[in-house]
């Protein structure tokens, strides 16, 4: 406080300048320094106060800190737990990356070959054969298509072909007789029931290894082991690689027609991707198929743009995917959401919120919301429901989303999940009125496991050839399974068969097939 000094006030004192009681000193001395010294005390209030607000900040600070630390480290468990590989993983690439025109026409660099002075490595040839097939020359030439005739006066040519029938290791000798074509002059012949020509494997053995590797998943360098193992047939792990260049090329029609039937597909159609490793860099393997048809893509790119190549700009089906934006580019009639993905989310971050808070209970709405989904999805296709209780539970459900899009929340992660609701207006009921239409991505997803399995296994790939083929082989593999046929009988099919026979054997079912 500050105090008034009048020295000549009207009940002035005589002893102003020089008071007895204060040891004769002058009044307004004393005033003076009691004045300066209340000045100073309310400074230091001042400052006391300014350190009382900045400490109470930086507890406030502190106390969020911690409270984001704990939910950091909450995530960081959960993330783990949710890994199916401990190794750490690079770099996401979520965002768009299209080929540049560079990179799709490079060429990739030539392998090394073997060291000089290695010595090569040749099979054997058998010094007996089993059984013996007479094969007469062809009536057309496969070049020309002229007329062949046949040279009974040459001796013939034998093919001795080393396979695995019956599970026993056989030899068969292929007896071909001489034919030569009267209009472009070569030497031609046709191959023999079950034979390749110019091969010394013949298809039992080959469809099995390819079978081996890409529906099994054993590397190349163990097959080998294996079928030596079991059977005493040696080859190399190059052989096998030749053994897969010869059956994708002959695979590719097929391949191509079952992506034709899903883009002219009015129903539903799963989608989903994965990544993949090619020497070393990131790539990716797009799966779309449905109930009878899977088709599998091997692509550089994650742009949404490789989905609607495969689909092409007409497809009037529903497409079924998860949240990734680049389905957005995709044309489509409608678009269902995976409900799974939006409960397995929500299970995940409710870990991360208070018990009987209001996002605590989001989430918890949102597990039962979708569990609701797929039971009326099941029910319905059980032909458990009638209409009336079809109508009421469309409704609910409806009424449902449009509260949990509403519903007012505080965590950041509620926030997110809110909003992922909202991002995807129209694309989380379609099942509701399309009765083929399943609520979830889950087909995709278990389509795309044994390739998940293989990368751990494997690593991924060596060049792009190789990812292509496994792609190939695996889209005729996993359609073969959905028609009721074993792999590796497509697969010899596609050695010793046309493709429009293979075609017609492989879209018939099991037993329309078997008899």
């Amino acid at each position: 406080m500050h105090f008034c000094f009048y020295p000549k006030h009207e009940h002035g004192c005589p002893n102003v300048s020089h008071c007895p009681h204060l040891g004769g000193a002058a009044l307004g001395t004393l005033v003076l320094i009691a004045n300066s010294s209340g000045d100073t005390m309310d400074r230091l209030h001042k400052a006391i106060d300014a350190e009382r607000k900045r400490n109470t900040k930086l507890v406030e600070e502190n106390l969020r800190l911690e409270k984001a630390l704990e939910q950091a480290k909450l995530e960081l468990k959960l993330e783990r737990q949710n890994k199916f590989a401990t190794n750490q993983q690079k770099e996401e690439d979520d965002a768009e990356q299209d080929v540049t025109e560079e990179t799709a026409t490079a060429k990739e660099p030539k392998k090394r070959g073997a060291p000089v002075g290695h010595p090569g490595w040749f099979r054997p040839t058998p010094t007996h054969y089993d059984w013996l097939i007479e094969v007469p020359a062809p009536c057309r030439c496969p070049h020309c298509n002229g007329k062949v005739t046949a040279q009974t006066s040459l001796p013939p040519v034998d093919h001795l072909q080393e396979d695995i029938i019956d599970n026993t290791y056989r030899v068969v000798c292929y007896r071909h007789e001489a034919g030569c074509c009267d209009d472009c002059g070569k030497w031609v012949e046709q191959a023999g029931k079950d034979e390749i020509l110019n091969s010394r494997i013949g298809p039992y053995l080959r469809s099995r290894a390819v079978w081996l590797r890409n529906v099994i998943g054993i590397s190349y360098r163990k097959i080998p082991q294996i079928i030596e193992e079991m059977h005493g047939i040696t080859f190399t792990p190059a052989a096998l690689i030749g053994f897969e260049t010869m059956l994708a090329e002959k695979a590719e029609p097929v391949v191509d027609d079952i992506a034709k039937k899903l883009a002219s597909s009015d129903g539903p159609v799963h989608a989903d991707e994965t990544y993949w490793t090619t020497d070393g860099l990131r790539s990716f393997f797009w799966m779309h198929g449905d109930e009878k048809y899977i088709h599998f893509q091997y692509d550089t790119s994650r742009a949404g743009q490789v989905s609607r190549d495969i689909l092409g700009d007409d497809f009037t089906g529903t497409l079924v995917t998860d949240c990734y934006g680049g389905y957005a580019a995709s044309a489509a009639g409608a678009k269902q959401k995976c409900l799974s993905h939006l409960a397995r989310r929500a299970r995940d971050w409710q870990k991360l919120t208070e018990a009987d808070s209001i996002d605590f209970t989001l989430f918890e709405d949102i597990q039962q919301f979708v569990k609701r989904c797929c039971n009326f999805h099941r029910h319905r296709r059980e032909g458990k429901l009638s209409r009336k209780k079809q109508a009421a539970e469309k409704a609910w459900l409806r009424a449902e989303l449009s509260r949990l899009e509403t519903c007012d929340v505080s965590h950041e992660k509620a926030i997110t999940l809110q909003a992922r609701l909202l991002r995807h207006p129209g694309e989380w009921l379609v099942f509701l009125d399309d009765a083929r239409v399943p609520p979830t991505n889950n087909l995709a997803e278990r389509a795309l496991r044994p390739l998940v399995v293989l990368r751990k296994i494997t690593f991924g790939s060596r060049s792009n050839a190789g990812a292509t083929r496994m792609a190939k082989l695996m889209t005729v593999a996993e359609t073969a399974r959905r028609h009721g046929h074993r792999a590796s009988d497509i697969y010899f099919e596609l050695y010793t068969r046309p493709p429009d026979r293979v075609m017609r054997r492989l879209y018939a079912g099991g037993k329309e097939a078997a008899a």
